[in-house]
């Protein structure tokens, strides 16, 4: 229970009567009975739904012991309590940011695997896994973002069960760890760096498949690209690099 604060009034289209409110309390839930006896309780009710189950008791004749409430137990009940819930939520939780960063080199055969999509060259990139530097780049800024370590602790190469593995599975796992942990992921950014193969045409279908992969909408997903104007190993087409930043929400450390 608690306290009532404000000034009680009866109930009309105008202020009436006041309620003297010293002895009044706010009767809180979830509330904890044994369960034989909140059993035996609704077996007698014959009314309208009660309210809470203290009111099916006291019908009975039972006695209901009073504990201390607290304000965090406020019930979800008007779309204004739920917009008010959603606002301590987040007051509890602190932005973190995290950044990833990945390479491949050119060899054997195409396509590339770029972002969950397979995108047409006459030469694909070595790894142990598929080499998607799009999805190991975002997936190792998930974790930095988290404090979960990086993606080779998680899936390291000298395992054989990653050997040719779609990256898709990385990336669903750092998002699972994240979201067990009660993390809002807010925004994934990412820019692959290469001269070769062109990304554009096969931006939107990377920013879609990374989106249907963590569970995000669109809006929350960037995928870019440049080049660093020949120079480096990407300059010399021998692969592809990428670099990520994601954008999370945690609550506080205990």
């Amino acid at each position: 229970m608690l306290p009532i604060g404000d000034t009680v009034a009866r109930a009309s289209d105008r202020l009436a009567d006041l309620v003297e409110r010293s002895n009044l309390v706010r009767v809180q839930t979830p509330q904890a009975f044994r369960l034989e006896a909140l059993r035996s309780a609704y077996a007698q009710w014959q009314t309208i739904a009660p309210t809470d189950e203290t009111t099916v008791l006291r019908a009975a004749g039972m006695e209901v012991a009073a504990v201390a409430g607290d304000l965090s137990l406020e019930k979800l009940t008007t779309p204004a309590d739920f917009e008010r819930a959603e606002q301590w939520l987040a007051s509890r939780m602190i932005p973190r940011t995290g950044t990833g960063f990945d390479v491949h080199a050119f060899a054997g055969e195409g396509p590339v695997m770029l972002g969950g999509i397979a995108v047409p060259h006459n030469r694909g990139l070595a790894g142990h896994s598929d080499a998607d530097v799009v999805l190991h780049a975002l997936t190792d800024a998930l974790l930095g973002a988290g404090g979960l370590g990086d993606i080779g602790e998680h899936f390291p190469p000298s395992d054989p069960q990653w050997k040719g593995a779609s990256s898709d599975r990385f990336l669903r796992h750092a998002i699972d760890l994240l979201r067990d942990r009660g993390a809002v992921i807010d925004h994934l950014d990412c820019t692959i760096i290469a001269e070769e193969p062109k990304v554009g045409p096969y931006r939107a279908a990377m920013r879609a498949r990374v989106a249907e992969i963590a569970g995000l909408g669109l809006d929350q997903v960037s995928i870019k690209a440049t080049t660093t104007e020949r120079l480096g190993f990407t300059g010399r087409r021998e692969g592809i690099a990428a670099q990520a930043v994601a954008s999370i929400r945690m609550g506080l450390s205990r």
